[in-house]
């Protein structure tokens, strides 16, 4: 499926789903997983579609169809240089219960009342304690060696601190429609993943439903043509550390928040293991802009069962097709400890002061 299951004008619409049509989904997954690793290894072997004849079509397969679905091509984004894993034809992202508004953790913690940061100095010092974090994170990643010596592409450690657990500017997204369906019907409880059973879903009326949201792929290339421009606007920022430190200067700079879609940034092979499990994408968001008041995202609702909820989490081996055991997960009790940290370094302070600095409109 490249294209929206439903048809017609995008007015974030809730449209139900049936198990069928999840079933139809789960397989064209598999099929389209199945094709990437199929054209990526033909393209190590050296096959390409070119013959003698030297035919536009030719060309146009290798380019629009070949390069895309081969893993490990370089390519350079605003947020950094990135490895890409096999495209697939639509992004999504699950969630376990109909939400009022689909943000990143960083933005859920800032625009809950019941926090207190009402005002914009207290919300900019949160962020300034969330940024700290992240470099402290970071620091604590720059001990592994295999970190150290990665050299392939930039180490996205905002990206990654968002994926164990860290608050950030960052809203996961997947090209893996399964790995969407995983969160949309499992939940972290007491420190592992389970399936949801009746006691979670019959809460309430948002708790009956877990929920999709899809975009095909193809769309984003028109955000991305619509953005360029206000990328090229914001000057040539200057930073220290070309392969940590100066990531997300474009992205924080004020004149890329004058008019912002939310556009979807590939993750791509990192250090660790865990985000190209998942197909790991990202929208960054400086400021709320939902999914759910995102027309170009479709939203898809089914009503929970124990028996599909099971039945998926079986399938994702509990957890681990997408959590997979590796070295940083024996650094978890850091992590948390990170989580909460009050007291910080000279660097982690250094490291927040000069992301913060960009953002001369505050």
């Amino acid at each position: 499926m490249a294209e929206y299951l439903f048809q017609g004008t995008l007015d974030n619409t809730v449209h139900d789903i049936s198990y069928e049509q999840i079933k139809q989904l789960y397989k064209d997954n598999r099929r389209e997983e199945a094709e990437g690793r199929r054209i990526t290894q033909s393209s190590y072997r050296g096959e390409n579609y070119y013959t003698d004849k030297n035919l536009q079509d030719e060309f146009d397969k290798e380019y629009l169809y070949r390069d895309p679905l081969t893993a490990g091509m370089r390519v350079q984004y605003p947020h950094g240089v990135i490895i890409q894993q096999s495209q697939r034809r639509n992004f999504y992202r699950g969630e376990n219960q109909q939400y009022e508004s689909s943000v990143p953790s960083l933005l859920r913690t800032l625009n809950n009342p019941e926090n207190g940061y009402s005002t914009r100095k207290e919300k900019e010092l949160y962020r300034i304690v969330a940024d700290m974090r992240i470099a402290e994170f970071a620091m604590l990643l720059k001990k592994f060696e295999h970190v150290n010596t990665w050299n392939v592409c930039d180490t996205l450690y905002d990206v990654l601190a968002q994926h164990y657990g860290l608050e950030t500017g960052w809203l996961d997204i997947t090209s893996n429609f399964n790995v969407a369906l995983f969160f949309a019907t499992c939940t972290f409880d007491n420190g592992k993943w389970r399936p949801l059973n009746k006691s979670d879903t019959e809460k309430d009326e948002m708790t009956k439903y877990g929920m999709i949201f899809h975009m095909p792929s193809n769309r984003m290339p028109m955000r991305w043509s619509m953005n360029t421009e206000k990328f090229s606007d914001c000057g040539d920022v200057k930073g220290e550390n070309e392969k940590g430190e100066r990531q997300y200067e474009l992205l924080n700079h004020p004149k890329y928040y004058e008019k912002h879609d939310n556009l979807i940034y590939p993750i791509g092979f990192q250090p660790f293991m865990r985000c190209s499990m998942q197909d790991g994408y990202g929208i960054y968001m400086r400021r709320a802009q939902p999914l759910q008041d995102d027309i170009g995202f479709q939203k898809l609702r089914f009503r929970h069962s124990e028996e599909l909820s099971k039945r998926i989490f079986k399938e994702m081996d509990g957890g681990k097709a997408i959590y997979p055991h590796e070295g940083l997960t024996q650094a978890q009790f850091i992590i948390d400890e990170i989580k909460k940290s009050t007291v910080f370094s000279k660097v982690a302070f250094y490291y927040a002061l000069k992301k913060k600095s960009i953002l001369s409109y505050i």
